[in-house]
């Protein structure tokens, strides 16, 4: 994996705009706090139940990855 600090920019960039409206990410937060390894593995648990019942759609896949290479980061960093 190459720097870390630009994997993780890149991962930010890669997200959703409508959390970057404020001058703090969310993720920046969960991040320093600590709270990002169970916030990314809970969400690739929504995102893989969501659809149940039903194909899973693409985007939902993209997000399960999206979040996947938040573990990654994490994992390299050590936590």
């Amino acid at each position: 994996m190459g720097d870390l600090r630009n994997e993780w920019e890149d991962l930010k960039h890669d997200g959703e705009t409508h959390y970057k409206t404020g001058k703090v990410e969310p993720i920046d937060l969960y991040r320093s706090g600590g709270m990002l390894k169970h916030f990314a593995l809970s969400n690739i648990i929504k995102y893989s139940f969501r659809n149940a019942k039903q194909k899973i759609s693409e985007n939902d896949i993209d997000k399960i990855i999206h979040y996947a290479k938040m573990l990654k980061v994490l994992c390299h960093e050590g936590e």
